[in-house]
């Protein structure tokens, strides 16, 4: 766990990526009913939107 502002920040930022990364797959693979290639590369383009807007939520 953090220990100072900094960690914090960077924790944040890490943890963030991973989860709003994990979720663009997981939504976009139930929509097509596979994880594949095809699926990776449609929650990729979607991410930046997603991460950018679950940060400032954060």
């Amino acid at each position: 766990m953090p220990i100072n502002k900094r960690e914090s920040l960077l924790f944040t930022f890490i943890m963030c990526f991973c989860m709003v990364l994990w979720m663009s797959i997981y939504n976009v693979a139930l929509q097509h009913g596979a994880i594949n290639g095809e699926v990776i590369a449609a929650a990729w383009l979607g991410f930046p939107v997603a991460y950018i807007f679950a940060m400032c939520c954060d």
